[in-house]
């Protein structure tokens, strides 16, 4: 064979694996584009189904911004939005609300979305566009009707499922009206935020029944902690300020005080308003409180209205720290676990009365539990857990479930079994969790540890709780003596300080 043929030959074969290489990596690469493709529709899927819960429980009106993929056709049927990808069909079923799919302001058969769509959340209607404007526009016609807030569920697989209690996958965005988004997070806690803490110290109310003001105080001060990217200064504000000035009967307190008395109770949301109009300093050690009210017996006020033990506030009085924005949650009467879930990441901590006693205990025969009105005991809402936290552990050892609201109490750093009575008093239950728990398990047992063991008479059991390092660990609306939120949830915007 002559040179020249060999040489024809050599290219001819250098060409044919050139046009292979090229055909394999071409085909390669459409498989890769195919397998990303797919991989950002199951991603949009799961964004859609794991907000499914989260729409079907709002009230109010929310604004949902969520990338899409390339190729997806919508439409509409009843509460079901029907999503054709590849000739399949996925359905994500959005229940009591009608999805309507609108476009240039007017109702359309489908869309044909391209990188994202706009959802607009109402109490009875799911409004889909892919049209900016419109959203804005039927945004504005809804907004009247509840809170708004904006969710994000472009992380929605990057759950908080650690082995710790931190929030490791979260970022707060202190500049807009919602810090987190509910991205299905197994667990969530304000203590340790990708490892910062937003929460004041625990304290200690002492005799003084002023949880109303301890609470709102705490809020004030985590939220000011959050709204101004200053974690871990564990800022404390004045309880007793609040006791003694926010008073019924003190010298020109405003007339939305007079439900506070003091040491013998009160309710956060006056508390709060008066911080929005008059403010609260800060208290720090709670050195002030300490040396007052900490030992203001509730009986001790023999003079009310205005008397909280003799004491006119005498205390530190700047700076000022103002709350905004405050809101009541429950006014329209309690809400689902999932509401406040969503609330307590959008809002940041909230002000609650979650401690409570029921009139039946865990007895089968009284159904339904009705709450003990004089035991509600307001603290600050701080987190939740659902598993793999070591809260999480100690809820399913005393509650035989895993998932607990968390508390900030403000009766000291300890760890304590508590077993409140129906007579709205807490005792000391066996400081074990296993053995708190049996208490909690049992009607019956749990009155003959009052009774036998700690010799109180003429009182029942209404409630059994755990408390760790000061945190009281509260389990879902499936607690056995009663709801978990019966009474107020109040939200705090933002908090400026006086200059």
């Amino acid at each position: 064979m002559k040179r020249y043929q060999l040489n024809l030959l050599s290219v001819a074969i250098i060409l044919v694996i050139i046009s292979l290489a090229f055909i394999i990596y071409y085909q390669y690469s459409m498989n890769v584009k195919e397998q990303q493709e797919n991989l950002i529709f199951e991603n949009f899927i799961n964004n859609l189904q794991n907000l499914e819960n989260t729409i079907n429980s709002i009230q109010g009106t929310y604004y949902i911004k969520v990338n899409i993929p390339n190729g997806i056709i919508l439409y509409a049927n009843g509460p079901k939005l029907i999503i054709q990808y590849n000739n399949n069909n996925y359905t994500i079923d959005f229940q009591n609300k009608t999805v309507v799919l609108y476009n240039n302001n007017q109702n359309v058969n489908f869309l044909y979305p391209n990188n994202h769509i706009y959802i607009v959340s109402t109490n009875n209607t799911i409004f889909v566009t892919t049209n900016l404007q419109n959203s804005i526009t039927i945004l504005n016609e809804y907004l009247s009707n509840g809170n708004l807030v904006y969710i994000n569920p472009e992380n929605i697989n990057n759950n908080n499922e650690g082995n710790n209690q931190g929030n490791n996958n979260n970022n707060i965005n202190q500049n807009v009206q919602c810090l987190f988004q509910y991205n299905g997070q197994a667990n969530f806690f304000w203590g340790d935020v990708n490892g910062n803490n937003y929460l004041p110290p625990i304290g200690d109310q002492g005799e003084c029944g002023d949880c109303w003001a301890f609470a709102s105080a705490n809020g004030i001060a985590s939220i000011y902690m959050i709204r101004n990217n200053q974690p871990n200064d564990g800022l404390q504000l004045s309880p007793a300020y609040l006791a003694i000035e926010c008073n019924n009967g003190y010298p020109n307190t405003p007339n939305y005080c007079n439900s506070n008395e003091g040491c013998t109770g009160g309710v956060v949301y006056p508390a709060l308003l008066f911080t929005s109009q008059y403010g609260i300093p800060p208290d720090q050690g709670w050195n002030y409180y300490n040396s007052t009210l900490a030992n203001c017996l509730e009986n001790n006020n023999q003079n009310y209205p205005g008397d909280v033990c003799n004491y006119n506030y005498n205390g530190p009085n700047s700076p000022l720290y103002y709350s905004q924005g405050v809101i009541f949650l429950t006014q329209n009467g309690p809400l689902t676990d999932q509401q406040v879930i969503q609330d307590l990441l959008c809002y940041g901590p909230l002000v609650a009365a979650g401690f409570l006693g029921g009139s039946g205990g865990s007895n089968p025969n009284i159904n339904p539990q009705q709450p003990i009105l004089n035991t509600g005991h307001a603290m600050l809402l701080v987190g939740y857990t659902t598993s793999n936290t070591i809260y999480s552990q100690l809820c399913q050892e005393v509650y035989e479930t895993p998932n607990c609201w968390i508390f900030e109490n403000q009766w000291g750093d300890n760890s304590a079994c508590i077993v409140l009575t129906t007579s709205g008093v807490p005792v000391p239950g066996p400081n074990n969790p296993n053995q708190c728990g049996e208490l909690y398990q049992n009607y019956q047992d749990c009155n003959n540890y009052l009774q036998l063991v700690l010799k109180v008479p003429g009182v029942s059991c209404g409630g059994v709780y755990w408390m760790q390092d000061g945190y009281l660990l509260v389990p879902f609306d499936q607690s056995s003596y009663g709801q978990t939120f019966p009474y107020y949830i109040v939200a705090i915007q933002n908090v400026t300080l006086a200059q």
